[in-house]
This record gives C-alpha cells, sequence and structure tokens, in this order.
C-alpha cells in the first residue's frame, strides 16, 4: 500500500483539520510514493524508537506526539532530532503524526471505554476535548485500583478528598489541567488526566476538584486503536507496537 493512500485513510478518520492551533500533525518526513509494508507505532519517536525501527527495517513509523513540534532553525546531524531526521532519510523511513487530531476523535472516547464511563459527553465543547460520563458506584480507592489495570500503570498521583464514592469521571488524556473548570462544571466526582503540576494539584484541591493524575504516557495507549484501523486497511500490513517503556524518567 502506497503511503499516501495509508495517509487519507487515517486522515478520513482522523481529519487533520481537527488539530488544536498550536499542533503539529501530518507527514514529517517521507514521500508519498513509498511502498509502506512494515509499520512501527510508538507514542514519541525517540532516539530508542528510531533504533527499533531500523532494526525491524520498518517503513512507516506513526508516533502520536510529533517529532517536529516547534519550527527547527539548525539541523544538526549529530543531536537528536536531527540524527533522527538523518536517519529517517538515510533508511528511507516515513514518519507520520496523529496528535490533537486523534485525541478529538478517538483517545479520551477509547480510554474513557478501559476505565468504564458509560451515558459519554463532551467536556470541552469550545474546545472539543475529553470526555465524562457515568460509572458503576465504586468506592475511590477501588476505582484508582481498576484505573491503573486498565492503564497498566504502577502508581498514580491523587489530589483530592479521600473515602469519596465515584459516580461520575472525566477525562482528558495527556496533559489537561487546563480543564479543571470544565470537569467542575460537570460536577465530576474524579478527574483523570496527566502533567499535573504541585501548583495546580493545590489549585484543584482548593476548587473542590478532586484529580487523579495518571501520567501524559496513558496515550500510549492509541497503538491498539491504530493498529485495529491499519489492518482493517490492508491485512498484509505488518502492524509492530513499539517494545520499548513510554515513560522517559524512573522513580527512585
Amino acid at each position: 500500500m502506497k503511503l499516501e493512500t495509508i495517509i487519507n485513510n487515517l486522515n478520513t478518520l482522523y481529519p487533520e483539520s481537527l488539530k488544536m492551533s498550536y499542533d503539529n500533525v501530518g507527514l514529517m518526513v517521507g514521500r508519498l510514493d513509498k511502498d509502506i509494508k512494515k509499520v512501527l507505532l510508538a507514542l514519541d519517536l525517540t532516539r530508542e524508537v528510531m533504533d527499533e525501527a531500523i532494526s525491524n527495517n520498518v517503513d512507516l513509523i506513526i508516533t502520536h506526539h510529533p517529532l517536529l513540534f516547534h519550527p527547527l532553525y539548525l539541523i544538526d546531524t549529530n543531536k537528536d532530532p536531527g540524527s533522527i531526521i538523518r536517519d529517517l532519510i538515510e533508511y528511507d523511513i516515513s514518519n507520520y503524526a496523529m496528535h490533537t487530531n486523534f485525541d478529538s476523535v478517538k483517545m479520551n472516547d477509547y480510554l474513557s471505554s478501559l476505565i468504564g464511563i458509560e451515558n459519554k459527553n463532551v467536556l470541552s465543547i469550545k474546545d472539543n476535548c475529553g470526555v465524562y460520563g457515568d460509572i458503576k458506584e465504586t468506592k475511590l480507592d477501588d476505582y484508582i485500583k481498576l484505573v491503573k489495570k486498565s492503564f497498566n500503570i504502577d502508581s498514580s498521583d491523587y489530589y483530592g478528598i479521600d473515602n469519596i464514592i465515584v459516580k461520575r469521571v472525566g477525562i482528558v488524556g495527556g496533559s489537561g489541567s487546563s480543564y479543571f473548570i470544565d470537569a467542575l462544571n460537570a460536577k465530576c466526582d474524579l478527574y483523570i488526566t496527566g502533567d499535573v503540576s504541585y501548583s495546580r494539584g493545590i489549585e484543584a484541591k482548593r476548587m473542590g476538584l478532586n484529580v487523579l493524575d495518571c501520567g501524559h504516557h496513558i496515550e500510549s495507549l492509541y497503538v491498539n486503536v491504530v493498529k485495529e484501523d491499519l489492518i482493517k486497511m490492508d491485512n498484509n500490513l505488518t502492524v509492530l507496537i513499539s517494545s520499548l517503556p513510554v515513560i522517559p524518567y524512573k522513580r527512585y
């Protein structure tokens, strides 16, 4: 299958026009006439993921976060991201990114399904971002255990009141502290997101919002959706999911 065909199909599912104004999505590096037989899916195109792609002889790397997010005024091929761009060109591997366009269509709907949210509504109508809805009445501790298991994470950070009963939950995958007010307006008993700073966590508690920070990396689960999409397009495609850790730091 040609790369152009894959991109057109993905763009039908997750239109690039739905991206946020600050975002950069679409083809980062590559050529539309390239034949694609093997694809690697990853959250970010790091040096390690690039090496993984080379060793697996893939033709295309699809990432959630764009390699080229801010303008580049210098490409140093001895340093990232310049060395990654160099290798993409040298090994004729294309890179395509679906970020906030994927978020607006599928990310939060998918994540919310994993943690039992039903009767879903859009959390932020303005940005077409996030989901909130109802869950089966659950004690906070028990629900957090379910969330951690569903997202395959070892730990999470909680800002809020202990021993509550959770009935309504909101979620924004990635960095969603800018939607605290939306979660409050939606009367969420618990709001799940990532990248909650200390000061924003304190602010949430003062506002009366209970927040669970599961980390930005839960978005890596998007690969399960895209793998199915690609196989439906062409079941002859070999679709690999990166085997590398998605958390870029270690907790000691």
